[in-house]
């Protein structure tokens, strides 16, 4: 994780100052280096000979970050493989940070456009052995899941505008979650983006943003928060 820990921690500063975070949230949230790491290193102490179970709900979509040209293009120009300094660092390159970091694991990321499948494809190809890609709503790809398969769940569905429907269907997915029981018992689930500015600016009351019903769901339904930052994880109570 060493290596991107510059990248995560600075990505989001190019889109909200420390002064507005601060406005909004009183405080300055640990980045994405500190909930991945945590999830990474939780994925890799495991023992088990089985191949730990990785859920991304929402692929990632774009080659570059907004500031640079490209960003959610469909042309495979920009892709950079050599230039992590370029990635879209803001969006969090889950996909290809955990299937480069995470042992021992096979990872479905599902999303329901095809030309996001298709660039994740590209940015994912060197680790391709260890994922799966499936173009599909997030709820119908949870319906199908068993109980207790799920070691991490990563919750990235939506966009920051508008975040009704965005929040909306996090609730949805959270209630197919706890009433299937898809997570191990010591599984976690990461959701993304809680504390971005983008809805505060328009307007939101809540500090959970597009998980502003889902994480309350969580709570009253035996699972209990570990970290509270940027992204929050929860696991089972």
């Amino acid at each position: 994780m060493e290596k991107y820990k510059f990248l995560l921690e600075n990505a989001m500063k190019y889109y909200a100052s420390d002064e507005e975070t601060i406005k909004y949230f009183n405080r300055i949230p640990l980045s994405r280096y500190h909930s991945f790491k945590y999830c990474i290193e939780h994925i890799n102490s495991k023992t088990s000979l089985e191949l730990s179970k990785i859920i991304e709900l929402g692929t990632s979509r774009s080659y570059v970050d907004g500031r640079f040209p490209g960003c959610n293009s469909d042309v495979p120009v920009y892709w950079e493989p050599d230039n992590p300094e370029k990635w879209d660092w803001s969006a969090g390159c889950f996909t290809r940070v955990f299937g480069e970091l995470a042992n021992n694991c096979e990872i479905s990321t599902v999303d329901i456009q095809q030309n996001h499948i298709n660039r994740c494809k590209l940015m994912t190809k060197d680790f391709s052995n260890k994922i799966k890609y499936y173009v599909t709503s997030s709820e119908n790809f949870l319906t199908q899941l068993p109980s207790k398969s799920v070691d991490l769940l990563y919750l990235d569905t939506g966009d920051m505008s508008p975040i009704e429907f965005t929040a909306a269907l996090h609730l949805r997915e959270a209630k197919i979650i706890v009433e299937n029981d898809i997570l191990k018992d010591d599984g976690l689930i990461l959701i993304d983006d809680v504390r971005n500015c983008t809805s505060k600016r328009a307007g939101e009351i809540s500090d959970y943003g597009k998980a502003k019903y889902s994480i309350p769901y969580f709570l009253e339904n035996d699972y209990k928060i570990i970290m509270d930052e940027y992204q929050v994880i929860l696991k089972r109570n």
